[in-house]
């Protein structure tokens, strides 16, 4: 299975082009990203619809999956008052 690859460098640069630089795959991942943290894990099942339009199931847990560990990292990094340096 290709999930394909989208390093944070790769999403940096596309995001400061402010270019069409991503696949429709990586800005709907983006996008529930950035709706997750805000909604605190409320989806619409529109969103849900789209995404099942472009990902697998499995997939889709992994997306949440990576979400979810990513923001519970950060919020304990936060807690702690741990700075990156």
């Amino acid at each position: 299975m290709d999930y394909g690859t989208l390093d944070e460098s790769s999403r940096q640069t596309a995001m400061k082009k402010g270019e069409a630089e991503l696949s429709e795959r990586h800005k709907l991942a983006l996008e529930l990203a950035d709706h997750i943290m805000a909604y605190h894990g409320q989806l619409p099942d529109e969103m849900y619809t789209r995404l099942t339009e472009h990902f697998t199931r499995e997939e889709i847990i992994a997306l949440f999956f990576q979400i979810g560990s990513k923001n519970g990292a950060n919020w304990f990094i936060i807690a702690m008052g741990i700075e990156s340096k």
